[in-house]
């Protein structure tokens, strides 16, 4: 059995004017790779691609490595000249590969300048590629905006169960069984969707079993009921995908998908069941559930008798579109006299700067706030430079390179502000670590997150704070203006 493997992601913040050009998917956290290269720089990773090559060991089929290709996190819709040619890159890729099935890693969130769902694009043009017989498998991130379009072009669609992602490996593993299985012909998938008209915003969908999460999530309860349908032995799979609610697009929302072993009314029932439960708890999705104010919050940090306290600058999300350069909670800390604290702020300009004058030197920079003004204005600071670095670190969770360009750390007061060229997705204690920077012993640790900060925060956080700050990343979707979405969706409209 030869199964192609490739993938094309981008988690498509629409709000967002900045365009996603090719350059964005080959520098910075962007990724291309094709043919061998596929299998060296995911084998051995904690990966959803690096599950496809584990599977195919543990499975039995020979892996025909294609294309893929991952964009940075700070831009907004994709060019259509980027995307056609990622595209054909892949395709060309898997026609060429004359595979016995298709393993697809997609974001599921992406959109382009021309395509409000161009996972359905790319799946469409892909079964054109390979016929009716040929099994296609498509592992996606729970952020995905899931659409009906993709169960006419696909043979089962797997979702991630984590959020933060801590499964993406386990899912790929679960993608090579499920197209193992169907091409020995134990598994004839059959799928059902429901998309209840809920749109969800970030930082209102995590997936951990750590206890400080469990009490906020209705997501773990979707999810719960999930593994539980899952242990039915005529059940292949149930996803519960939260969406991506800043994508204007009609597919957007919550999205379940069930597949069973040929049983079309029993992934009906199940999926009916998870509509069910997520109309009833929909409520609990809302913004006020989780957010503080960035005055309440600074002032909860400040006067905390046991530290660290983490700020979640919701607003200003880095993997979820946001600029990453977004400033009131840095002005905040200038105004509290710069305490024991530590955050990072993407801004070439100033890391040129920075650079330019070198370790040790007293620096007066602008900070920030340069990408547009709803995410602050630039902060004037000063302090000393006490690290430089290429800002390059293998992440220890899935093992794979970060690149956040040349980086600068410039202390101010007690507080350490972290220049950086590219965007650095903050999910991790990787980036300050890299830095020489450890989280668990500030005071207070800012960062520009949704919730996937939480898988590692939580360790040893003492208190959590998610702050209702401006930006385009707000959990608070009344704030911006939908032209797309279907209506009525709640919490949007009455419902």
């Amino acid at each position: 059995m030869k199964i192609a493997v490739g993938g094309l992601v981008h988690e498509t913040n629409t709000f967002n004017a900045r365009r996603t050009e090719l350059e964005s998917f080959r520098t910075g956290s962007g990724l291309t790779v094709s043919g061998s290269a596929v299998l060296k720089h995911f084998a051995n990773t904690r990966t959803v691609v690096g599950g496809f090559i584990a599977a195919a060991s543990e499975y039995g089929y020979d892996l025909e490595p294609t294309h893929y290709a991952q964009a940075g996190f700070d831009t907004g819709l994709v060019s259509q000249h980027a995307f056609a040619h990622l595209e054909r890159e892949l395709l060309d890729a898997i026609s060429s590969s004359r595979p016995d099935g298709v393993l697809l890693n997609l974001h599921g969130a992406m959109v382009t300048e021309r395509y409000d769902d161009p996972e359905a694009e790319i799946l469409r043009k892909t079964r054109e590629i390979v016929g009716e017989d040929v099994p296609i498998v498509v592992v996606f991130d729970m952020h995905g905006n899931v659409s009906e379009l993709w169960l006419e072009h696909s043979d089962a669609i797997i979702g991630f169960k984590t959020a933060p992602h801590t499964d993406e490996y386990e899912r790929g593993l679960e993608g090579g069984k499920v197209i193992s299985h169907m091409l020995k012909g134990v598994l004839k998938p059959t799928m059902a969707i429901r998309k209840p008209p809920i749109l969800i915003g970030g930082g209102l969908m995590t997936v951990v079993d750590q206890p400080l999460t469990m009490v906020k999530s209705p997501m773990y309860r979707m999810v719960s009921l999930a593994r539980r349908m899952e242990q039915d032995e005529c059940v292949v799979n149930v996803t519960v995908a939260a969406g991506f609610g800043h994508a204007d697009v009609p597919r957007a929302g919550l999205g379940i998908v069930v597949t069973t072993n040929n049983d079309q009314t029993l992934a009906e029932e199940k999926a009916s069941e998870l509509e069910k439960l997520a109309w009833s708890i929909k409520e609990d999705f809302l913004p006020n559930r989780v957010l503080v104010s960035l005055d309440t919050g600074m002032k909860e940090a400040l006067a905390a008798k046991e530290c660290p306290v983490v700020l979640a600058d919701e607003g200003d999300n880095a993997a979820g579109g946001g600029p990453a350069d977004g400033t009131y909670i840095l002005n905040e800390l200038k105004n509290a006299g710069w305490p024991d604290a530590a955050l990072i702020i993407r801004d070439p300009e100033a890391v040129r700067e920075a650079v330019k004058a070198g370790i040790s030197e007293e620096v007066s920079l602008a900070v920030g706030g340069k990408s547009d003004e709803l995410h602050g204005r630039p902060v004037e600071i000063r302090g000393t430079i006490s690290v430089l670095s290429d800002g390059t670190f293998t992440d220890p969770r899935q093992k794979i390179v970060i690149k956040m360009g040349n980086t600068a750390v410039v202390h101010c007061g007690a507080t350490d502000l972290v220049l950086t060229e590219h965007t650095a997705q903050q999910a991790s204690v990787a980036p300050f670590l890299s830095v020489g920077i450890n989280p668990s012993i500030k005071r207070i640790m800012v960062v520009k997150s949704a919730h996937a900060f939480r898988r590692e925060y939580e360790r040893f956080a003492k208190l959590i704070l998610e702050v209702d700050t401006p930006g385009i990343t707000s959990p608070n979707l009344s704030r911006f203006t939908y032209r797309k979405v279907r209506r009525p969706i709640y919490p949007l409209d009455p419902m």
